[in-house]
């Protein structure tokens, strides 16, 4: 029995402690949104405000909605033709073919001549302003050596590279294919208020064209085909004799077809902040106090009043703020850990915002428990700050004491899992059962071995009687 004790222990003992493996964690479910900003009635059908530092979104309306970019489509222009060529001075000629491929659209145009010379300067002057089609027509044609899409071509890997996902642009400057219905051909420009925010974000990283398209006027030197010539912006939120007008704001571009409506992406910075406005699918024709409007222009100048008046860039919490518990198993002295966060937390938030509005979103692989032993500083998981619906900031949650392990628990808690396990059952059912077998066959053993003993001491009996 000695021996079957030992042997039992030693095939106990001989499977690993990870043997079991851990149970399943819950976890918590996260979501993403915007600032519930009192919109106007005239809000039109696509808006986005995001503030451009953080890239956090402020307000939201449709900025996943596929749309006609109109003339905001020579923001894509003008930037392609800059990182080709970063001299203003640039000659370029006129082509034929460019100029005349607007004739019969009776669109917007600087009245560029076949054979015209100027430079790239005044070209993106003609297209940010006016929104002269021509000017981008030639500029295609010019950096794509003849070939107008052969540069479209260029544009449309350019806005691939910013990340855009549902941009395609089928010219230069925005003009709709009449005969095309919706935006299932390539031969029809289609974007996203999402992916205007990354060209316009592009946009105002580049000084030169942030120069150019928040200038309202501009003249325009005569060439050898024309005089002088001067460029109106047709923002008119760099107007400051507009109705529109917005102290600050910078460019971007002004966009208007039948199929895009009234569109309009500006943007604006103050205090330290910049934040970018971006409306589509608006009307030029809504009745505000007995006049006409332009919702586009409206709206954009409302988001950014509102944004500069209400959003501010607040420290939330520090290093030392308890943002929950968490559950140590094993702990020696505690059974639970603070959790705070590894840094300063600060975001872009309403002013009035404080952590007593905010909620804490655990993120789906966050641990409901941890083992002992923990350190201070530990890494637990990440979670979100929540204010209503809109994420403010992404927090990394870490231990703020350490808690030491407790071996002696830690071992008998093991052992009770283990003798609890389905495995230990049925290999001690087994080991019973060899036992019972072992024992079985020894008592059959020792009896056979008694009857022989018995047998023998008869003969030595029966030998004595003969003698």
């Amino acid at each position: 029995m000695k021996k079957l004790l030992i042997f039992i222990f030693c095939f106990i003992f001989a499977f690993p402690f990870g043997v079991l493996g851990a149970a399943e964690e819950e976890s918590v479910k996260t979501k993403n949104g915007c600032y519930d900003i009192q919109a106007p009635k005239y809000t039109p059908d696509v808006v986005l405000l995001v503030n451009a530092d953080t890239d956090t979104v402020i307000y939201s309306k449709n900025a996943d909605k596929i749309i006609a970019p109109a003339s905001l489509t020579k923001i894509v222009t003008a930037l392609v033709a800059l990182e080709k060529c970063d001299d203003l001075q640039t000659k370029i000629t006129c082509s034929k073919a460019a100029v005349d491929s607007l004739l019969g659209t009776y669109s917007s145009s600087a009245n560029l001549k076949a054979g015209e010379i100027t430079t790239l300067e005044m070209l993106l002057y003609c297209m940010m302003l006016p929104s002269a089609n021509d000017a981008a027509a030639v500029v295609a044609a010019h950096f794509g050596d003849g070939d107008m899409q052969k540069f479209v071509d260029e544009m449309n890997e350019y806005v691939k590279r910013l990340g855009c996902k549902n941009t395609h642009f089928a010219n230069p400057h925005g003009l709709d294919a009449d005969n095309i219905k919706g935006y299932d051909n390539d031969k029809q420009n289609q974007t996203t208020a999402h992916d205007m925010y990354l060209i316009s974000k592009a946009a105002l990283a580049n000084d030169v064209l942030v120069k150019i398209s928040s200038k309202y006027g501009k003249t325009m030197p005569k060439t050898n085909k024309s005089d002088v010539r001067y460029l109106y912006n047709t923002n008119a939120l760099v107007n400051n004799y507009s109705y529109y007008f917005y102290d600050g704001a910078i460019g971007l571009k002004t966009g208007t077809t039948d199929k895009a409506g009234s569109c309009l992406v500006t943007g604006a910075t103050k205090d330290g902040y910049t934040y970018i406005a971006i409306s589509m699918g608006g009307r030029s024709d809504y009745m505000l106090d007995g006049e006409k409007r332009n919702t586009s222009f409206l709206m954009c100048r409302y988001l950014l009043r509102w944004a500069f008046s209400n959003i501010k860039m607040k420290t939330l919490a520090d290093e030392s703020y308890n943002m929950g518990e968490l559950s140590v198993k094993y702990g020696r002295g505690a059974d639970y850990v603070a959790l705070v966060p590894q840094t300063n937390v600060s975001a872009i938030v309403h002013s009035d915002v404080s952590m007593d509005n905010l909620t804490i979103k655990f993120a789906d692989d966050f641990p409901t428990q941890v083992k002992a032993p923990v350190k201070q500083g530990d890494v637990i998981g990440k979670a979100k700050l929540v204010y209503g619906d809109v994420t403010v900031a992404d927090v990394t949650l870490v231990a703020q004491q350490s808690v030491k392990r407790n071996h002696l628990w830690a071992m008998f808690n093991w052992l009770e899992k283990l003798m609890s396990s389905k495995l230990f059952v049925g290999t001690f059912i087994t080991v019973v059962v060899a036992v019972l077998l072992y024992l079985a066959l020894t008592k059959k053993k020792r009896r056979q071995k008694k009857r022989l003993k018995n047998k023998i001491d008869i003969i030595k009996d029966y030998s004595n009687l003969a003698k």
